[in-house]
């Protein structure tokens, strides 16, 4: 009888420590159960991770886009009006751009919070141009981060660094020039991508020349693709 009472216990114990392994998981990917308003999904970080990982998508991605909005800036960002930014994104590139729906598919604020804004599974838009956006998936980063202008929280740089690797994991690429790539490194006319070999009129300044210790190709390998495969490192060091 006592040995019955014993594996009775067992079995709820293991009942229950399944149910709650289930909810904190559907809790973490279940958008209705997170920040949403319209098609916009506002999370943290760690929300982001369980997200992306648990999602399926169809559409290949082989680039990691990298834009500053330069506008909105540090200035417009209140703390708490993230969805009514976004809005006003996707107002600005449906009325005054004439695309389709807001241009980037992911979004990350001052406070480091993310918003997944077009789906990933439609090309972004944008001047970056087709080459880029077929097979790719852009990040607008909230700022001007050109030297003078707002200067990233810490914050928004970690979001920055753990959103960027954790694509990287999703899709199966290694940080590089081929992998993640700047507005800045692709031609305003021609829509053909330049790196470093262009005059200041046929690109962009974007995502800043204050992005990660620059907007160069050079500094891009030597600041901003080494904190992303430290960060690939980490993040799968948990996951085993």
């Amino acid at each position: 009888m006592k040995k019955m009472f014993v594996n009775i216990c067992i079995i709820v114990i293991l009942s229950l420590s399944c149910h709650t392994f289930v909810y904190a998981t559907d809790l973490a990917t279940d958008p209705n159960r997170m920040n949403t308003q319209g098609q916009y999904l506002l999370m943290t970080r760690e929300e982001f991770k369980n997200w992306l990982l648990h999602k399926h998508f169809t559409r290949k991605i082989n680039l990691i886009q990298h834009h500053h909005t330069w506008a909105p800036s540090y200035k417009q960002f209140k703390g708490n009006n993230h969805f009514s930014l976004l809005k006003g994104m996707e107002n600005f590139h449906v009325t005054e751009m004439g695309w389709k729906n807001i241009a980037q598919n992911i979004t990350t604020f001052p406070d480091g919070k993310i918003a997944v804004s077009r789906p990933f599974d439609i090309a972004p838009e944008g001047t970056i141009g087709p080459k880029a956006n077929a097979q790719g998936i852009a990040i607008e980063n909230i700022g001007n981060f050109d030297l003078g202008h707002d200067v990233m929280t810490n914050e928004q740089k970690e979001t920055i660094v753990y959103i960027t690797a954790l694509l990287c994991m999703k899709y199966g690429l290694t940080p590089s020039v081929d992998t993640i790539t700047y507005h800045h490194w692709w031609n305003l006319r021609t829509k053909e991508r330049v790196l470093d070999d262009a005059q200041d009129y046929d690109v962009k300044t974007c995502p800043g020349t204050g992005f990660f210790g620059g907007n160069s190709t050079t500094s891009a390998k030597k600041y901003f693709y080494p904190l992303v495969t430290k960060k690939i490192q980490e993040i799968s060091s948990t996951l085993k």
